[in-house]
């Protein structure tokens, strides 16, 4: 059984471990082998600390976990832009557990806590433009593909990446059956 809950300051370490897991899985190539395999720990545990001790006011994070512990999470930032609404900055789930639902959850989750200031929320992301799978799962949720440009703000290379957007999160949000606590 998954279970979902809003994370708390004692899950940064394994925020960071799951966050780096599926970079590794996914960016590889986009960012290079010494970064991923050396740096990404310590710089990913140094983020999720800071984020999880001393979150900023419009910060909304939320875990998915099973027993033996968290397996996904989600990271937003609400109304960051003005255009483009909540930023969903980060969105991860375990290579073990994908196809059971678990990341169309931790939307639903994030839009939920969106909508419930403001009816007419929008959202956004970025993804990588070479993790096709991850944008196909967006574009099947509802995203599209906006734009793409040139970043340098993660990793340790320049990387093209793909502003994905829902100007209405309604569907997102609607239930699912999954048990939040």
């Amino acid at each position: 059984m998954v279970t979902y809950r809003e994370a708390s300051p004692l899950d940064y370490k394994k925020i960071a471990e799951l966050h780096v897991k599926s970079w590794q899985q996914h960016y590889r190539g986009d960012f290079s082998d010494h970064f991923l395999d050396v740096e990404a720990a310590s710089e990913r545990e140094g983020v999720w600390k800071h984020r999880l001790t001393s979150p900023s006011p419009d910060q909304y994070v939320v875990v998915a976990e099973q027993v033996s512990g968290i397996c996904g999470f989600a990271c937003a930032y609400k109304n960051e832009d003005v255009q483009y609404g909540t930023l969903l900055d980060n969105l991860h789930v375990s290579s073990v557990v994908k196809g059971l639902g678990i990341g169309k959850h931790l939307m639903k989750l994030v839009a939920r806590e969106v909508l419930r200031n403001d009816p007419n929320a929008k959202m956004y992301l970025w993804v990588l433009e070479n993790n096709v799978g991850a944008i196909g799962f967006y574009e099947r949720l509802g995203g599209v593909n906006l734009e793409t440009v040139v970043g340098n703000d993660i990793g340790d290379k320049e990387v093209r990446k793909c502003r994905m957007v829902w100007d209405s999160l309604e569907l997102l949000a609607e239930d699912d059956g999954h048990i939040i606590i």
